[in-house]
């Protein structure tokens, strides 16, 4: 093993230990605002709702007086109530609230199994809420709340390792994304409660172009324009799978972004001729031209998206996007697409083996009508700007040619 492996290997090493010793850690810390001050404290929930309406989360807050603070960020809305619960052994109840807007509780039964879970039937119908119907009986998870960060900030240190590794490692790659996904769709997937079509649709098509992206690298593949065609396919409909769901939600944000996505695909094709397997000897697939702009706008319209239809899942996915980001901007510029594809699905690969310790380790943004617009604004700005780059580049292009026509 040469010294540049070596060191991969070892930076890996290290990204493990500290997410394992941090979350070790975090598992003995009482966090601020449970233990000491709540009787209960505090518990949360991610749900899917019906198709087209994005994620659900609840995160509600059992105070030692007999209050009940709940959250509810869900198809657009961003609820925020406080209601009255009473216990009596095990079962508790959370009492409504004349002409309260967060009814979700009104009939349920909740049963106290340990001190880190709570078992919920809503005891309505799913359609009711616009809920799954699968997700109307669901368990609430004890938040800790320095657990719950130390996750998603490690998250973040532990992507940018492995995509150094399946950079300078050649066989790492070929390992974890074919062999160790093999292995864990036979033996682990199957078995983790992960229902919805769409969720096992995007691994299996990011841990495909992942291995097909190895190739690119590692085989004469590079050199076919049906295989550069390619990695612009992955990356416009991956896009353009967001941009149906932004529009069917249909709240202005979510128009705003999905307008911004619209114009992210229009200009993402800038440059792809251009990509191929560099002469480095980690034989990087580089794409060139992309610019650094066009990475920012895109990260932020990506960000915005899931912050807009999947609100509790925002803190971990804005991980997953600057993992990418990272190697592209300030390791290896040119190599984004390759850096995307690989910090992305190796976070899947997490999420479906480890779903419930995502789920309870959840750290999620605070959104308001004034955050949503902004950043959709934003996004939109800056996807309107790599439009505005791309004509001034093809000016330039054209007063090169000028002068060699006349």
């Amino acid at each position: 093993m040469t010294p540049l492996n070596r060191w991969a290997v070892w930076r890996a090493a290290v990204a493990l230990a500290w997410l394992l010793a941090g979350t070790a850690l975090a598992a003995q810390l009482p966090e601020q605002g449970t233990r000491d001050n709540y009787d209960l404290g505090t518990y949360q929930i991610l749900l899917e709702g019906v198709p087209g309406t994005g994620g659900l989360s609840y995160h509600i807050v059992f105070n030692r007086g007999g209050s009940v603070y709940i959250e509810k960020k869900f198809n657009g809305e961003n609820l925020a109530e406080t209601h009255s619960w009473t216990r009596e052994g095990d079962q508790l109840r959370i009492l409504p609230v004349q002409g309260g807007v967060i009814n979700d509780f009104d009939q349920a039964t909740l049963s106290v199994l340990d001190q880190d879970n709570i078992a919920v039937s809503l005891n309505v119908p799913g359609e009711s809420l616009k809920l799954m119907e699968k997700d109307t009986e669901f368990t609430l998870y004890r938040w800790y709340e320095f657990q719950a960060k130390a996750h998603i900030l490690l998250t973040l240190i532990f992507l940018v390792a492995l995509n150094e590794l399946f950079r300078l490692v050649k066989w790492s790659g070929f390992a974890f994304f074919v062999g160790l996904s093999l292995l864990l769709t036979v033996f682990v997937w199957p078995y983790q409660g992960v229902a919805y079509w769409f969720k096992w649709a995007k691994i299996y098509s990011v841990v495909s172009a992942s291995v097909f992206f190895l190739l690119m690298r590692f085989t004469p593949l590079h050199k076919y324009t049906f295989a550069k065609l390619f990695c612009v396919g992955f990356l416009a409909l991956n896009i353009a799978e967001a941009v149906a769901q932004d529009f069917t939600m249909g709240f202005t944000p979510n128009l705003l972004n999905g307008v911004a996505g619209v114009l992210s695909i229009l200009t993402c094709y800038y440059g792809w001729k251009g990509i191929k397997a560099d002469d480095s000897p980690q034989k990087d697939m580089v794409w060139p031209k992309m610019t650094a702009l066009w990475i920012i706008a895109y990260d932020v319209w990506n960000f915005v998206y899931v912050y807009l239809n999947f609100p509790a899942s925002a803190s971990a996915q804005l991980m997953v996007i600057v993992a990418a980001t990272i190697p592209a901007l300030f390791i290896k510029e040119g190599t984004w697409l390759q850096a995307r594809a690989y910090t992305l699905a190796a976070w899947f690969m997490f999420y479906f083996t480890f779903t419930e310790f995502y789920e309870r380790n959840l750290w999620i943004f605070p959104r308001t009508d004034v955050l949503t617009y902004s950043l959709a604004l934003l996004s939109l700005v800056l996807n309107i700007a790599c439009v505005v780059q791309l004509w001034e580049f093809r000016k330039q292009r054209l007063a090169r040619q000028q002068p060699a026509a006349a």
